[in-house]
């Protein structure tokens, strides 16, 4: 799973769409405002988002993707810094820079 928080999506202007990048040659996933018309857009949920948990996305070939750049260890999860780059409208994430999140560690506090 791979989760997009709320702060993310108002920074991004609470698009209706967004779409996922995953830049293999420089390690980073971006999400950026999209349109329905874009093949690789996801709708955004507002009304089905929880407030403390974001826009969840379940995609095995995105996970596996990711973890596969990096060679990521599946016993864990990752948690990623996301930079904003405002001219773009885009947030990115250097998969280099994540850490591990043991799986009893709590994942979702107030503000995340």
């Amino acid at each position: 799973m791979v989760r997009i928080s709320i702060e993310s999506l108002k920074t991004l202007g609470n698009p209706e769409y967004v779409t996922i990048l995953v830049n293999e040659s420089s390690n980073q996933i971006s999400f950026l405002p999209s349109a329905k018309t874009d093949k690789a857009a996801l709708m955004v949920k507002y009304d089905k988002l929880r407030t403390n948990r974001g826009m969840m996305i379940y995609s095995c070939n995105l996970v596996r993707k990711i973890f596969d750049i990096e060679g990521w260890d599946h016993e864990y999860r990752y948690r990623i810094p996301g930079h904003y780059y405002e001219e773009a409208n885009v947030i990115y994430f250097d998969l280099k820079k994540a850490h591990k999140v043991e799986h009893n560690e709590l994942l979702f506090t107030k503000g995340d």
